[in-house]
């Protein structure tokens, strides 16, 4: 049965725990709120403080690029002296063209700094291969040639991986939807603890402020107090639950959200899921039963930013499974999109990013770096790309 709530500020106190809100000065920009609107269950997400590799979300949908420049006054350190050591370069410089005794040193140096910002080994190791094809034989005239050399095909290689082949613009999607008489469904999937609920909520409010009438299936039917958690969000942002209680088939409680919310002149549909592992058979083919009855519009894979190749891991085998359940299928549905919850927490460690994007080939969709509902911003790629070449 559908059920609505109250006034829908992302202004309010949303701490369901005890706790404080974080510093205001280590929070990102947010969207005309005057105090922090906590989310703050199993799946927080703490203060954000770079600015540089997120964007906010645009009032017109697209991203509001953050300036990078921000903090132009904090030096680096050169890129390559500090990344591949001077000795290194020099040591090349004057030869008529680049070859592997070259290259293998200057490449496991690089091959360890992404390591270090948290790119997954086998990845990073990828990466540096097709670097070096790109190089091997080129012609070397100076230090900066080689700086400038290393760094453009590093740049280009890393650009290509995060820039998304499939683009997923959710508010054209919704509107396409809309004039072909049915509601966008969107289906959060991920392990447990990672933030589902908690990012359902803020891309719900992300909707709300795009004119978009959203209502929210309570599709997690195993975990204790996955309703009620629901039930609070939807409350405070005013917007419709659709549940059926607990130990039912979420596949079937998806089915009856979908036909309510076109009942009830609904835009979207957020599906949220049960926490499962990877390996859980039983909810994996759950899981598979629901997305291949229901045919999402989008598939969103939530991951934690911090925890690197363990999200890389848990992305790969859900794709994995999803295609073995779904083989007799007449249209294999796999992961859409990622969104990378608490993102704030890491600093330069960006490479999870990388490495899930570069797995998948699914883009990152957004990231939720904060504790409000306003907390959700999109991937600034040149910025993440600035970080991993970075020597900090």
């Amino acid at each position: 049965a559908g059920e609505g709530g109250g006034g829908g500020k992302a202004s309010e106190d949303l701490d369901f725990s005890e706790g404080s809100a974080p510093p205001r000065d280590e929070v990102v920009e947010r969207v005309d709120i005057s105090k922090p609107s906590r989310i703050d269950d199993e799946d927080d997400d703490a203060a954000y403080s770079d600015e540089e590799d997120v964007e906010d979300v645009g009032d017109d949908g697209n991203a509001e690029e953050f300036d990078a420049r921000k903090k132009a006054g904090k030096k680096r350190r050169s890129w390559l002296s500090g990344v591949l050591g001077n000795s290194l370069v020099q040591g090349v410089v004057g030869k008529s063209s680049l070859d592997d005794e070259d290259l293998e040193p200057v490449l496991e140096k690089l091959k360890t700094n992404f390591m270090n910002k948290n790119v997954a080994e086998d990845i990073a190791e990828r990466l540096c291969e097709s670097v070096a094809a790109s190089l091997r034989g080129r012609k070397l005239a100076s230090f900066s040639s080689l700086s400038a050399m290393v760094r453009t095909a590093m740049e280009e290689a890393l650009t290509r991986i995060l820039t998304p082949k499939r683009s997923v613009d959710i508010l054209r999607e919704v509107r396409a939807a809309k004039d072909a008489g049915r509601p966008y469904t969107i289906v959060f999937v991920g392990v447990n603890g990672v933030g589902k609920s908690t990012n359902l909520s803020k891309v719900a409010y992300w909707l709300l402020q795009h004119d978009v009438k959203v209502m929210i299936a309570a599709c997690d039917t195993f975990r204790a107090g996955a309703v009620e958690q629901l039930r609070t969000h939807c409350k405070r942002l005013g917007v419709p639950l659709f549940e059926r209680g607990y130990e039912k088939d979420p596949a079937n409680v998806a089915s009856e959200a979908i036909k309510a919310a076109g009942r009830q002149g609904c835009d979207a549909v957020l599906v949220d899921t049960a926490g499962r592992m990877q390996d859980n058979e039983p909810l994996m083919r759950a899981l598979s039963k629901l997305i291949n009855m229901n045919d999402p519009d989008l598939t969103l894979f939530v991951g934690e930013a911090l925890v690197g190749n363990d999200a890389v891991d848990q992305l790969s085998k859900f794709n994995e499974r999803l295609a073995d359940l779904n083989a007799n299928a007449r249209k294999t549905k796999l992961i859409d999109g990622i969104v990378l919850s608490k993102f704030d927490t890491i600093d330069d460690k960006v490479g999870a990013a990388l490495s899930m994007v570069y797995t998948s080939g699914a883009p990152v969709v957004f990231v939720g770096c904060g504790q409000t509902y306003t907390d959700l911003r999109r991937l600034n790629v040149k910025s993440v790309v600035k970080i991993l070449l970075s020597a900090k």
